[in-house]
Parts: C-alpha cells; sequence; structure tokens
C-alpha cells in the first residue's frame, strides 16, 4: 500500500492482509475515490471511519487536509495507524481515537465552522448484519455536519439505495466489486461547493461504470 498523491505520494503505509474483518481500501479505489474529491481536502478536516489501517485519512492529509481523526475500535488496528501516521510524520495533525464508530458519532460535537470530509469503510460483513445502523448513522451525519462537508461511503457491489439518505443526493459510483457513494454538502448560501466541477464532486477516476446504480 501507499499514498498515492500529494506531499506524501509514494510513501509505503503498512497494512494486514485483507480479511473479514479487515479489508484495506485498494490502491485504485482509493485513487479514484480521491480523483473526485481530492481538491475538496484543503480547508477540511478528514474523519476516518472504521479507519482499519488509515490509509484514507492518511490520503486526505497528504493532499492538504487540515487535520486527520482516525475512528478505529480494534487495538491491533488503531497500533498499525499510529505506526503509520508516524512513519509519514503526521502526528501534529493526526488524532487516533480507540472507538466504535456509531458510537463515537453519537457523541461527537462537530465545530459549526469547520467543514469535514468524512470516510466511511466499514466491513461489508455490517452492510449485512447491521444496515439498519449504518443508516441511522449516516443520518446523524446528514443532519449534524457543518455546511461545505462532505461523506463518502465505500461498499461492496450490491449497495441498497435505501441505507443512503435522500438517495438522489448521492452520487454512485463502481469500481469492480467496490461502490463508492459520495455526497457534499451546499454551503451557507445552498451552493454546492465552489471547487466541484462535476455536477457533485470533481474529476473523475479509473471506473468501469458510473451514475446512480
Amino acid at each position: 500500500m501507499r499514498i498515492i498523491a500529494g506531499q506524501r505520494r509514494g510513501h509505503k503505509i503498512d497494512g494486514p492482509k485483507a480479511t473479514a474483518a479487515l479489508r484495506p481500501t485498494s490502491d485504485l479505489v482509493r485513487e479514484s475515490l480521491f480523483n473526485m474529491v481530492g481538491e475538496m481536502m484543503p480547508g477540511r478536516t478528514a474523519v476516518d471511519l472504521f479507519a482499519g489501517t488509515g490509509a484514507i485519512g492518511l490520503e486526505a492529509l497528504s493532499r492538504g487536509a487540515e487535520a486527520a481523526i482516525f475512528v478505529e475500535k480494534n487495538r491491533e488496528s488503531v497500533a498499525l495507524i499510529h505506526g503509520n501516521v508516524a512513519r509519514l510524520r503526521y502526528q501534529d495533525r493526526a488524532q487516533v481515537r480507540l472507538a466504535d464508530a456509531y458510537r463515537w458519532v453519537r457523541t461527537h460535537e462537530w465545530a459549526a465552522d469547520q467543514p469535514v470530509a468524512v470516510f466511511l469503510d466499514p466491513p461489508y460483513k455490517e452492510y449485512e448484519d447491521h444496515a439498519k445502523k449504518i443508516r441511522e448513522l449516516l443520518d446523524q451525519l446528514v443532519e449534524r455536519l457543518p455546511a461545505e462537508s462532505l461523506i463518502a461511503l465505500e461498499a461492496g457491489r450490491t449497495l441498497d439505495g435505501e441505507i443512503l439518505p435522500d438517495f438522489e443526493a448521492w452520487d454512485v459510483r463502481r469500481y469492480g466489486d467496490t461502490q463508492v457513494a459520495i455526497r457534499v454538502f451546499p454551503g451557507p448560501e445552498g451552493e454546492e461547493d465552489a471547487e466541484s466541477s462535476d455536477s457533485k464532486t470533481g474529476t473523475e477516476g479509473p471506473s468501469e461504470e458510473a451514475g446512480n446504480v
């Protein structure tokens, strides 16, 4: 695994082999995701939920995010994130939280004047076992995130549209067996983020299919 672009481009990230519990986002999917939202990172805090290796939050930092919060409940994964943060020398801009993502979102106080980029990559089994909890988590984010924030959700090939609040507001793209759903929130005057150049998101990366699926 490696950082795709930005300040730490090409730097390697430690990561275990993928398992049912820990399935790191592939470099291809991460590149495609950040081709869409990478230009939106400056001025935002990245929040990496179900952080795993921390690759998503680290990529966001490399591309200019002001800070990153990593939320992960597995102690071994948290240790891995700490190691990757140190390897890339981002200790002064990173916070690592040993916490359950669902509980953390319920209790976290969002600063009204600080837009965030929230990335969610739950284990795919969560969609089978806890789809209702994921929907509730997304509902909470939609209701409480500051203006000009964004949400990026990663899921498997089959993504139930019912899990996304106000489905038509999401830009859903497929990359092989992975789907990514992105929602960008308007600014205080109700306009889409000025940096968006393509409907809801920026330039599309390598993709097998694009559009709502």
